[in-house]
């Protein structure tokens, strides 16, 4: 099985990578008022789950907004946590929450009731150190160890499996993964925050050689709020270029311009990540305000959002999971507070917010578009 890497990683200085992401920031983060969803999975039933770093809590929503449940709250006991972020669903329905500051990951029931916890903060074979994503296939439990540089592999009960990666740019390496998602063969694509791309690695963290895109310009469109067939943006101070052709019943999204700066990478600082049923990637483009979508070799096949708070447009976006049975692509839209769902072609069918504190669930403040 081949690793490819999509995008092409500029250099960060190792001082910028102190000050990014950093534990004091997101403390700070979490001390805001306003929900910061981030991570985000769907069940087989088409239940959604959210954890909201801010809040230190996991809210469990229907598909259409309305809150079942929260649980969470700050602490160290089992069942609390310091920063919540990624969440993977297993075949049995149990969540996992990687609890980032407190440097471990929680199980819980679908209902909210804890189970387990594992994980210290550290380098050695199961510690972690602000870990953020995490992702479930064959049993096993993939978690991006955002500060060490690696992908851990846990099995359900918390034991250590094994784990790969390393600082660096080379194939195989990481500048701070931040998630992981499975494909049905066993797959995993790791986002590469600060290398800009995405990474593809067998299920044992294997790779047989490499390829990368070329930069590419930054073709961004809004999701529509009602289906189109093409949609085309043209941005300032890019080179001419087309993304790539897509099928005919996806949006194709082309970029020209006429000036020759710098390209920007397709990604920039990629988050989520997630695997759609016909084995598509859709990534949260938190660099650019926007999710996009990649063909499993790395192509890029759509662009959706723009920076803003109007439907279709985001800030800043952490998370992203894909109801397969549906085709529902739902976006933690994180500097906006809130969850927008795009059906198959990218319309925007619903967008909530989180509850704006921990409470009633009837708080939810729920907007649907025409």
């Amino acid at each position: 099985m081949i690793l490819v890497r999509f995008g092409v990683g500029l250099l960060v200085a190792a001082c910028a990578l102190a000050l990014v992401w950093a534990p004091a920031s997101l403390a700070e983060e979490a001390a805001s008022t306003a929900p910061a969803p981030a991570g985000i999975a769907v069940d087989a039933d088409g239940t959604v789950y959210v954890s909201d770093y801010a809040f230190d809590r996991v809210v469990k929503f229907a598909p259409d907004g309305t809150v079942l449940t929260q649980w969470g709250g700050s602490g160290t006991n089992l069942g609390q946590f310091n920063a919540p972020f990624g969440l993977a669903i297993d075949d049995h329905s149990n969540v996992y929450v990687v609890d980032q500051l407190n440097n471990r990951i929680e199980r819980f029931a679908s209902d909210g009731t804890p189970a387990s916890a594992w994980g210290s903060a550290g380098a050695g074979a199961g510690q972690l150190r602000t870990p953020l994503g995490a992702a479930y296939g064959e049993g096993r439990l993939y978690v991006a160890d955002f500060g060490n540089d690696r992908v851990q592999i846990f099995g359900t009960d918390g034991s250590v499996i094994g784990a790969f990666g390393s600082r660096g740019t080379n194939d195989g390496q990481f500048q701070r993964p931040a998630a992981v998602a499975v494909d049905r063969d066993g797959s995993l694509y790791v986002t590469d925050h600060f290398n800009d791309r995405v990474e593809k690695f067998t299920s044992d963290g294997r790779f047989a050689g490499g390829m990368s895109t070329a930069l590419s310009p930054v073709p961004t469109a809004s999701a529509p709020s009602s289906a189109s067939s093409t949609t085309t943006a043209t941005p300032a101070a890019t080179p001419s270029a087309t993304a790539v052709a897509t099928p005919a019943s996806a949006p194709t999204v082309s970029a020209t311009a006429t000036s020759a700066a710098a390209p920007e990478p397709i990604l920039r600082r990629p988050e989520g990540i997630a695997v759609a049923g016909d084995g598509s990637l859709w990534v949260a483009d938190y660099g650019h305000d926007r999710v996009v979508k990649l063909s499993s070799d790395g192509r890029l096949l759509q662009a959706l959002g723009s920076t803003g708070s109007a439907a279709g447009e985001f800030v800043g976006p952490k998370g992203v999971a894909v109801d397969t049975l549906t085709g529902h692509l739902y976006v933690a839209d994180t500097g906006n507070g809130r969850i927008q769902r795009l059906g198959p072609d990218g319309t925007v069918e619903a967008m909530w917010n989180l509850p704006p504190a921990p409470g009633s669930p009837s708080s939810t403040v729920q907007s649907y578009l025409p």
